[in-house]
């Protein structure tokens, strides 16, 4: 399976030299709903030894709740569509695969071949559905009393709590990764291809000499009435060294600012 990750160039350029795709903290993610619907865990009164009580140990167990799902970070991912490729939505290239006005980056992974960072790290993977109405989770089934009463409510309604979304988000087409463990995937032998804009030509000419492999890099050719898949125009050795030779010529300040 293909999956495709949008970046910027700055990250693009950790990603290839490091061979690591970093897990980001949960607290980090940009959906307000994501962010705040564990809070709409139902408070009710619960029962323990023939008393029926709410306030203590829910409250507890609920400040526990939180802390476990803030222990997990995430990797987002961009499926095909069923009309483009993955590497070829507007949206996400807008949103981001921008650096200081400069064209991003959209790094193409063979899914069978990322690598957790450790053996041992435990990864929940799969597609994000997207829901009109994000209910509240049941904490139905859990005594909140028992040591590790959070982690496994966590993990029981993992799908609700990770992989749901409101609707507003389901052009981003995401598949996820989720760990508490792993800091990071091995992207060693992952890498298939990396996409960029036409029309820049200090990032294409700076991900040619960071890549190498020109055939690992292509660009889409934006104009018409469609994004359009062309390969990277392959400069013979005296063109590419003279044009290396004008972007070192420059103020780095003046070809970032694209003057």
């Amino acid at each position: 399976m293909k999956l495709y990750h949008y970046t910027t160039f700055a990250n693009f350029c950790s990603i290839w030299i490091q061979k690591k795709l970093k897990f980001s903290e949960w607290t980090n993610c940009n959906d307000v709903y994501e962010r705040d619907k564990v809070y709409n865990l139902t408070q009710q009164s619960r029962e323990h030894n023939g008393i029926k009580f709410s306030v203590e140990v829910f409250r507890r167990f609920k400040q526990n709740v939180f802390e476990e799902v803030e222990r997990y970070k995430q990797v987002s991912f961009c499926l095909d569509y069923n009309d483009i490729k993955g590497y070829a939505s507007p949206m996400m290239w807008g949103h981001y695969a921008r650096d200081y006005q400069r064209s991003g980056v959209c790094i193409e992974f063979d899914s069978s071949m990322l690598k957790p960072s450790s053996p041992n790290a435990k990864i929940y993977k799969g597609k994000v559905s997207y829901k009109k109405n994000l209910t509240p989770t049941d904490i139905g089934g859990v005594d909140e009393e028992k040591e590790n009463a959070a982690q496994t409510f966590v993990v029981k309604n993992r799908k609700q709590l990770f992989f749901q979304k409101h609707p507003h988000w389901k052009l981003e087409n995401e598949y996820r990764y989720l760990s508490k463990n792993c800091d990071y995937l091995d992207v060693s032998d992952a890498i298939t291809m990396v996409y960029l804009l036409n029309g820049d030509e200090v990032s294409l000419e700076s991900v040619k000499r960071i890549v190498m492999d020109t055939h690992k890099v292509s660009f889409l050719q934006v104009g018409g009435k469609s994004l359009g898949l062309n390969p990277m125009t392959i400069y013979d050795y005296d063109d590419l060294q003279e044009t290396m030779r004008e972007l070192n010529r420059k103020d780095p300040r003046d070809v970032w600012a694209g003057t």
